[in-house]
Order: structure tokens, then C-alpha cells, then sequence
């Protein structure tokens, strides 16, 4: 049976993780990263160096502005320049209206990041003083940060992200106004020391929940009366986050433009589910640029395909900051009421791109939307012919308008990654110098709203801020959001309870979150929440105040739910309840009436939690869940490993439960003996110690016993003798390795000692000696007709006979399989077992030979010739790793990686240049179907290609 074969091949969004693998978002690699790739030819001449590059002179702000392309019915607006700021790479409003610029002043000092560590960043406050809507004083609030990258303003005071810092520069009245880095302390961390700029936390966004969301992060943080709370979250994107109106998080990598996740992950977070369809799905699809210069200056302009054909860059490589369009002035230009629009800055292409948001139920899409033009064909929705343009954010601005933050500077890739082909041309081109510029512009629709500078919320009364939830630009009402949780009261509460039954949408979603943050809300109010007709009302309703709800409410609310993402997190919300029977009947039937859902049953999942095998039970005696289910969603399975994980001591009930209810239903034994395998699989694993050995392991089933061996890898016990690297072995295995320890105690321990430390003087020791650990085919052969010295072993010489065992008529294929199957496992060692296939065929390969070997002469034998069955193609039409094996060390070919594998264990294996690790996957029936390779706290698993694939 083939159980293992189907879910690997369908794992969730293989095509969107071999993207990532394509271009090499492995952090652990980031230092010899773009080094390490495949270099042209010297006597072809790279594309990239015939094509005519335009000069990339520093331009003035109004000679850059000549140089850019909008979309019609769109201009650009200079809003601050150098010296105002410079090398901007983050801002936000306080209720005032002032900006707020970072500013990583230390970036890229010279083309090969030399001072890059200095503490020369900067943040500083830019006022508007006379009223025009443009900022032209400049007041330094903190200096001397090493690459700071991330702001944000919270009522304690002022949070800036220094990793690895969180800095608070607190204002004693609560007013932005006030705040005094003078008086700044760390709050706590904020990512790593920098190693890469772009492999470090950043973005310290706000988001409806009143929680701080990071990208390149697993932890979200909030500041409670001047203490950092911190909780585990969705790990998301690489730089830049954003969020919609529904409190639904956007984020990206630098080759992927648009990732997100469309329902709240915190509660499979916490049931340790953090990939699940719909978290980190692409948005963006086949992504695609369209800049309005040739952009030869590109790190990978010599990888084919990287450039198009007329050398402008062909799909992203630095996506970066970007936004959901939440403003007002843009009213009636991109529509954005019906679809929401997401700005992307991409500054290696000099450009931000645009893309219109689709929702159908919970499935998350895009259309990448393009202009037309005389000379380019089409271009995006803002670019510019200026090199040094370097868009890293975007953010919507309390003026109802888009701003735009360019670093400005020749150089956008860190020294980590940087090539030297691109290195070349910085040099060459004088791309390093100047440094010290940077800008803030603002897109402005030519018809739109006009621009107002009312956005002065410090003075607003509590009612006036209420009715600012309701405002049409998302910076009204997250600025109101932000100061209404410190005004508290009776009539506060009613007021927000008030417009939460009959206010605005707007209005009601963001008094919820207030009362939330309060400890104000109550049962009564959201229930009423629930009670309206906007699906945006209720969704936040049980975000916010699940806790309160009971039992039946829930239920209620469940079977009357419409909207997909209404039912998602109230079928979330069900986890405190789940050991209620009318609970779990409740979700039972949900999953099997939802089974083609590619979402629900993942909600089911994290509302189970800590419940497993209780559902499973229930699950199973119901008999609505079938083979073709489980093949397909993997469900059973990944409950179990959910359950484990939570609570390791339950491997043993899992066991019985598999020798036991299940044992009349072998696809459900094998899906929960895969779910204990694939915890095996995570990063840092520490394999389960059971009390005892369990009696499923003793079991003559041919068939089952394949997904009882995954299963093994990841238990223990005590007196157990397999290693933790080792492969367990079948039961006919098992009874030729116990023959062959009987004839290794019989005929062999006299000269190697019974633990195989050898005798002084007689014969050396086998436990750890390379002989033994070693390829399989050397010690076959001495095995067979014996070894004369001199060899050396564990650093002594010898230079005795040994004589060989294969002329005796009891030392069948089997025996000696059996005898190196105990070798390879004795002592502590893990190597692979031995079939008496591979016996016969070294006793073909040698027939005829009567005298023993020599060391010499082992040493230019074919060895490891198992690795011929791990041979071929593996990935997709677009991404293809293919492997060799040249009768001694197994290699990969790809437009990445490679080089030589070095061995780990029996079937996993590492490219070092790149750290990229790997494991062959097998069905119940040995054919290798795929590898995969660990992501974080995921894997990448790709196929086996039968087809022959060019690159």
C-alpha cells in the first residue's frame, strides 16, 4: 500500500516553496549565498554586459522627479529630501502629524560592507511648521543606533527596532509630543545581532488586535504600562508587513511580491500548526516586473532568465516594504472600495508595483496591474529611468495619500549577498558614492480628494475620537484606535458599545478592539456584534471576544455562519470546549461534510487541541472519515503529530490505540503512525522516551510494518539499541542481524573482544573503526576472502591475517548479511542494514577470487553503490536538483547548488557550501518518490521526476 506516496506529493503549496527554494531563501546559507552560484562561461560574454546601460548619475529631487513613470490620473509629490533625511528606510505619524523617519544611515558604507556596524543611525521627528502639508524641521530624537530598521509609536512612548534592541523612549503624559530618548530603555530584544540587513526582524506593525507584528519573525509583542508582553506567532515574510481592514496580515520574501494569511493563525500557532492552507499562501502568483530601465545592476544579471530580453529585470529579487491602500484620496481612481489595492516596492527594479486583492471565501488572489507605454510595452504602476531610485516602503499617510520612502543610493544589496559581477559594476559605474541622500515622496490621485492637513487627533475629546473609527482613511481611525485604549469609563464603554450595535462598520470593528484591550468587553456586546449583518463585524467579534462566548453560543453562531472566515475562527474558538461530546459531534460532522474545504479542517484541527486522540476516537467510531479523505488532507495523520507534540507522553496511547481500535482499519493505523514520524522530521527533535518497548513494535505484518518503522524513529526506551540516526530495521532484518551477533559472538568476539574493542596484539577493534562505519562494499569483501596488512585503524598500524569466512558452506547470503547488519548497528554505531542481495552480488563481482585483500587495493573499489538508487531528477518543470553517483560520492547538478552531498546517515545528506540538507523519501515498497529539506519549522518536499527535464 502506498499510503505515504500521495500525501507527499500533495503537500500544501510545493509550487510556492520551490520558488523559495529556487532562488535560495536559506538563511542558515547566507553568507556564501550568491558566491556559491554557477558562474558564465569565460568565452561567452554574459548577457547583461551586452546590453547598453543607461549612467545612474545622483540627481536632484526635481531632476528625479522628471525621470518617473505613474499610472494616468496619479502624480508625485516631494515631500522630504536630503538633508531633511537621509537613508530613510522606515517612517509612521504620531497624533500630531508629525513624521517619524529611521534613518539606517550605516548601510553598505563601501561595496564590501566595511563599517557597516558603526553607530551612525538616526531617528528623527520632521514637523510641518508653516502649514503646507510638507515637512521643514527636523528634530533628532535618538543617534548613534547600528542598522536600525523598524518604529512604531504605542502609548507608552516610542518603540524603535535596533536589533538586537527594542528601544522605548517613553512620554510620561502619554502624548507624542513628550517623548524623551533621553529617558529611552530596552524593552527587551528585537531580533539578532545584524548579520545580513535583510534576514533580521523589522516592521513593528501595529494591527487591529492591538498586537505588533514583525516580518522575518515568530513572535508578535505588545507594550502593557511600560512592559513588553511577547507571544508566539506565524513566522511571516522577510521585509515589510501590512494588514486590510479586516486585520488580515500581507507580508512577502524578495522574490515572492505578495504572501498571506487569510484567517487569524494564532490559534493553530498555539496547537503548534504553523503550516496550514491559507497561512503564507501566495497571493501573488507567476510574479513578473515591468520596470522603465534597463536593470543590468541586479545581483543575478548573469543567472539566464533573470533579465528579459530587452534587460529589464524579469521576476522580483528584492520585494520590500509594502501596503495595503487604506486611504481616502484615492477615491473613485483604482476603486478600491470593491478591490483592495497592495503597493509593493521593489527597489532593485526601481519601481512599486500594484496589484488588486481578490477574496473568494478564504482564497486569497491577485491581478498585477500594469500600464501601457510607447517605449517599454507596459510598466508598472510607478517607476522611474533613475538607477539610484530605491523605493523600500510604502505607507499609507493621515492625508488620505500613498508615501513612498527611496533610500536613494546606488547600492541596495548587502555585502552578505552582494556578487561579484555586481560588485564589478558598482565599482565600475561609480555606483558606491555618494551616500547620506535619501527621499519621501507621496503619489497623489490628480483628481482625487484633496489633500488636507486636519489630521491633528492630540486635542480630539473622547466622542470625537469615537467618531473617528469611523473615518474613510485607515490612519484616522488606527491613530483613534491607539488613543482610545487609555480613555476609560462608564460612558466610554457605553458610547463603544453603542456603535458597535448601530455604528459604522468601520466604528464598530475598531470598538471592539478597544473594549478588547480594556477588559470592557462582555458577552452581551458580542453577541450583539455577531447579531449584524456585516461579515467584517462578526469576524472581529469572535476575534476579540471568543473567550467570552459559551458553549451553545459558539455552536449557535457555527451552524449559522455564511461567511468562511466567520465560521474559521469560530470553529477555532470551539478548542476550551472540544472535550464536550456535542461539541465534538458538532465537528465531526463539520469536517465531514466540509471534507473537500481546503481550510475547515485545519480550524477543526487547532479546535481539538490538547482533545487529539479523544476526536480521534469519536473520529473513528462515527466512520465518516475515510481512506480517500485521509490520502488526501492528511488529517488523522497530522492530528496525531499535534497531540504528540503538545504532549509527548500520549506516543503511548497512540500505539495502543493503533494495536488497538484501529487494528481492523489499516489505513488509520499507518496515518497515525505517520503522524509520530513526521514530529521525527522537525527541527531539533529529541526522540520520545517510552517506559518501556511497546508490542507494536513486535508484529509480523508486512504491511504495516514500513509505517512502524517511520513511526520507531521517533521513540525510544530505555535499553533501546537504536540510534537516533538509524533506520529501523524490518522483522526479517531483525532476525538476520541476531544471527549474525550469534556467529559474531561464536567466531568473531575470540579476536575483536565481545564489545568489539579488539585484542592487544591479536586483532584491532571494530566499534567506531571507518572499516566498519564505513562504505559497506569493503567490508563485504573482507568478510569473504579475508585482509592482509598493513591497514590502519584508529590511528594504530596493524599488519596481521585475517582470513575470510565465505568458502564455509554455513556463511549463506543471509548469515552474512545478518553478521554486517550487526556491525553496522553494534557499538553504538548507525549504519545501514544488509540484505542478502547486496551478499550476492559482491560475491558475482568477485567470483573467482582466492587470496585476501589488500588496504590498497580496497581503496579503489566501487563503494557506496546504494546511492545509484538515489539517482535522477527530483523537483518540478521550473526548478530541477539532479543527482549522480560516479561509483564513490553522490552529487547535485542544479542552476544553484552544486557540487558533492556529504553523508549524514543511511538516506539524508548535506550540500556544505550552501548548508542545504536533505533526506530521500521512500514508499511502503522502497522506491525513492522525493527528498525533502527543512524550512524553519517546515519542509520543502519535492517529487521525483520521471520525465526527463531540461533546464
Amino acid at each position: 500500500m502506498k499510503f505515504l506516496a500521495k500525501p507527499f506529493l500533495q503537500v500544501m503549496s510545493i509550487g510556492y516553496w520551490i520558488v523559495l527554494f529556487a532562488f535560495g531563501v536559506f538563511a542558515a546559507a547566507a553568507v556564501q549565498a550568491e558566491n556559491a552560484l554557477k558562474k558564465p562561461s569565460k568565452e561567452a560574454k554574459p548577457f547583461y554586459l551586452t546590453l547598453e546601460t543607461p549612467p545612474a548619475p545622483e540627481l536632484s529631487p526635481t531632476e528625479a522627479l522628471a525621470g518617473f513613470t505613474v499610472a494616468p490620473g496619479f502624480e508625485i509629490e516631494l515631500v522630504a529630501a536630503e538633508p531633511l533625511v537621509e537613508d530613510p528606510v522606515a517612517i509612521t505619524w504620531d497624533e500630531h502629524g508629525h513624521l517619524y523617519v529611521v534613518e539606517m544611515r550605516g548601510y553598505m558604507p563601501d561595496v564590501y560592507g566595511n563599517g557597516e556596524k558603526e553607530p551612525v543611525g538616526v531617528v528623527a521627528r520632521l514637523r510641518d511648521t508653516n502649514g503646507d502639508g510638507k515637512p521643514d524641521q527636523r528634530e533628532i530624537l535618538l543617534d548613534k543606533l547600528v542598522l536600525p530598521r523598524a518604529i512604531a509609536l504605542v502609548n507608552d512612548g516610542l518603540l524603535i527596532g535596533e536589533p538586537p534592541n527594542l528601544w522605548l523612549c517613553p512620554s510620561d503624559t502619554g502624548k507624542s509630543i513628550d517623548i524623551d530618548c533621553g529617558k529611552k530603555r530596552r524593552l527587551g530584544t528585537y531580533g539578532d545581532q545584524p548579520g545580513s540587513v535583510e534576514h533580521v526582524e523589522n516592521g513593528l506593525m501595529t494591527g487591529l488586535d492591538n498586537w505588533l507584528y514583525s516580518a522575518k519573525s515568530n513572535r508578535r509583542l505588545r507594550v502593557i504600562n511600560g512592559q513588553l508582553q511577547v507571544e508566539p506567532t506565524l513566522f511571516r515574510g522577510q521585509w515589510g508587513i501590512t494588514q486590510d481592514n479586516e486585520g488580515r496580515l500581507y507580508y512577502n520574501t524578495n522574490s515572492r511580491l505578495l504572501l498571506g494569511d487569510a484567517y487569524d493563525a494564532q490559534a493553530l500557532v498555539n496547537a503548534g500548526n504553523s503550516s496550514a492552507p491559507g497561512l503564507a499562501s501566495a497571493v501573488s502568483k507567476n510574479d513578473q516586473l515591468f520596470a522603465s530601465r534597463v536593470n543590468t545592476g541586479v545581483n543575478r544579471a548573469y543567472v539566464p532568465g533573470v533579465l528579459r530580453s530587452d534587460g529589464r529585470l524579469n521576476r522580483p529579487t528584492s520585494a520590500s516594504g509594502m501596503t495595503v491602500y487604506r486611504g481616502d484620496q484615492f477615491a473613485g481612481e483604482l476603486d478600491v472600495d470593491d478591490e483592495p489595492a497592495v503597493f509593493v516596492a521593489e527597489p532593485a527594479a526601481n519601481a512599486i508595483v500594484l496589484l488588486k486583492l481578490d477574496q473568494q471565501g478564504l482564497a486569497l488572489s491577485s491581478e498585477h496591474i500594469l500600464y501601457p507605454n510607447e517605449q517599454w510595452g507596459q510598466v508598472e504602476f510607478f517607476s522611474s529611468t533613475d538607477e539610484r531610485f530605491r523605493p523600500v516602503d510604502v505607507e499609507n499617510g493621515p492625508d488620505g495619500s500613498l508615501y513612498v520612502v527611496d533610500m536613494y543610493r546606488g547600492i541596495i544589496q548587502d555585502h552578505y549577498f552582494l556578487s561579484d559581477e555586481l560588485r564589478a559594476q558598482a565599482l565600475a559605474r561609480q555606483l558606491e558614492k555618494p551616500l547620506g541622500m535619501g527621499r519621501i515622496w507621496r503619489v497623489v490621485a490628480k483628481e482625487g480628494k484633496p489633500l488636507s492637513n486636519a489630521h491633528n487627533l492630540s486635542s480630539s475629546s473622547t466622542r470625537q475620537l469615537i467618531d473617528f473609527l469611523g473615518h474613510s482613511n485607515a490612519w484616522h481611525r488606527e491613530t483613534a484606535q491607539r488613543l482610545l485604549l487609555r480613555r476609560t469609563g462608564p460612558g466610554v464603554t457605553q458610547t463603544l458599545e453603542q456603535v458597535i450595535e448601530s455604528g459604522s462598520v468601520f466604528q464598530a470593528v475598531h470598538a471592539l478592539w478597544v473594549l478588547a484591550f480594556q477588559s470592557k468587553l462582555s458577552r452581551e456586546t458580542v453577541i450583539t456584534a455577531l447579531s449584524r449583518k456585516e461579515a467584517e463585524v462578526r469576524l472581529s467579534a469572535v476575534r476579540a471576544g471568543h473567550q467570552l462566548l459559551r458553549r451553545n453560543d459558539l455552536l449557535e453562531f457555527a451552524q449559522g455562519a455564511i461567511d468562511p472566515a466567520v465560521l474559521q475562527q469560530l470553529t477555532m474558538s470551539l478548542a476550551p470546549h472540544s472535550a464536550d461530546r456535542k461539541v465534538r459531534q458538532y465537528l465531526i460532522r463539520s469536517l465531514a461534510e466540509n471534507a473537500q474545504d481546503p481550510y475547515l479542517p485545519a480550524a477543526i484541527k487547532a479546535a481539538v487541541y490538547q482533545n487529539e486522540l479523544l476526536f480521534l476516537a469519536a473520529l473513528q467510531t462515527a466512520e465518516l472519515w475515510t481512506v480517500e479523505r485521509e490520502l488526501r488532507t492528511g488529517f488523522v495523520k497530522e492530528l496525531v503529530t499535534q497531540g504528540v507534540r503538545a504532549d509527548p507522553q500520549i506516543a503511548a496511547e497512540v500505539l495502543d490505540f493503533v494495536v488497538g481500535k484501529a487494528a481492523h482499519h489499516a489505513w488509520f493505523q499507518i496515518a497515525m503512525l505517520d503522524g509520530l514520524y513526521d514530529l521525527s522530521r522537525s527541527e531539533g527533535f529529541e526522540r520520545i522516551v517510552l517506559a518501556k518497548s511497546h508490542k507494536a513494535f513486535v508484529t509480523e505484518n508486512k504491511s504495516l510494518w514500513p509505517a512502524l518503522a517511520r513511526a520507531r524513529r521517533a521513540l525510544t526506551w530505555p535499553g533501546d539499541e537504536l540510534a537516533a540516526d538509524a533506520k529501523p530495521l524490518t522483522p526479517d532484518q531483525e532476525r538476520h542481524r541476531i544471527e549474525g551477533a550469534a556467529y559474531y559472538r561464536s567466531r568473531c568476539a575470540s579476536c575483536h573482544g565481545a564489545q568489539g574493542k579488539g585484542i592487544a596484539g591479536l586483532a584491532p577493534p571494530l566499534a567506531n573503526s571507518h572499516w566498519v562505519t564505513g562504505p559497506s562494499e569493503p567490508l563485504i569483501r573482507i568478510l569473504l576472502h579475508g585482509l592482509k596488512g598493513p591497514i590502519e585503524v584508529a590511528g594504530t598500524t596493524w599488519n596481521g591475517l585475517m582470513p575470510g569466512h565465505g568458502n564455509q558452506s554455513e556463511f549463506t547470503d543471509q548469515l552474512a548479511s545478518g553478521l554486517m547488519t550487526y556491525l553496522h548497528r553494534a557499538w553504538g554505531h548507525s549504519g545501514r542494514a544488509i540484505d542478502p542481495g547486496f551478499v550476492q552480488t559482491a560475491r558475482l563481482a568477485t567470483k573467482g577470487r582466492t587470496s585476501m585483500w589488500s588496504a590498497s587495493e580496497l581503496e579503489v573499489i566501487e563503494i557506496n553503490t546504494h546511492y545509484a538508487r538515489l539517482t535522477g531528477r527530483y523537483g518540478s518543470p521550473e526548478f530541477v536538483l539532479e543527482f549522480t553517483y560516479d561509483g564513490t560520492q553522490l552529487s547535485v547538478k542544479s542552476g544553484i547548488f552544486n557540487g558533492v552531498m556529504k553523508p549524514l546517515a543511511e538516506d539524508q545528506f548535506v550540500f556544505e557550501p550552501r548548508a542545504l540538507r536533505i533526506e530521500f523519501v521512500f514508499d511502503d515498497e522502497g522506491t525513492v518518490i522525493g527528498l525533502r529539506t527543512p524550512r524553519g519549522d517546515s519542509e520543502i518536499l519535492l517529487p521525483r521526476l520521471e520525465d526527463q527535464v531540461e533546464y
